[in-house]
């Protein structure tokens, strides 16, 4: 009777450390992917925002009829670089998943092009620019539901 005791209370024991260690591995887990999950969310806000100052600063210089073609290339020239669009893509390719980055990319080339219209003398109300503008803005919407969908946590829905 004695055996049957220790033997019960020594299997209970063990039967309370695996279940405590499987608990804590799981927490663990969790607060991993959490954590990954808010870099990723803080690096997606960072990088649509420079796009969006870009994009306004492009759209603003292409309004302005008074200004030269020149000027207004001159203007928006480094407009990419002044945001730090570049810098940041680079910090999302760090925690994003790779169908990200590659819509990051194409939303910056579609930006790229936008402004190359206003670098080549075109204004706001020119079909060109319009083109390259409508072609910037489907790229960003691909990008933010591409950010959304991989922010969504596995099995919540």
């Amino acid at each position: 009777m004695q055996w049957t005791t220790i033997m019960a209370t020594a299997l209970g024991a063990v039967i309370g450390v695996v279940s405590t260690l499987t608990a804590d591995h799981v927490r663990w887990g969790r607060e991993l992917s959490e954590r990954d999950r808010d870099a990723m969310r803080a690096s997606y806000a960072l990088y649509v925002e420079a796009l969006t100052q870009a994009h306004d600063d492009i759209t603003q210089v292409s309004r302005d009829p008074q200004s030269s073609p020149e000027e207004r290339a001159e203007s928006v020239r480094t407009v990419i670089g002044r945001h730090g669009v570049y810098a940041k893509q680079h910090q999302l390719e760090l925690t994003a998943p790779l169908t990200v980055v590659r819509l990051a990319l194409k939303a910056a080339h579609e930006l790229a092009g936008y402004r190359d219209c206003v670098i080549n003398g075109f204004t706001r109300a020119d079909a060109e620019c319009t083109e390259a503008r409508r072609a910037y803005r489907e790229a960003r919407y691909s990008l933010i539901d591409a950010m959304r969908s991989s922010l969504e946590r596995r099995g919540a829905r």
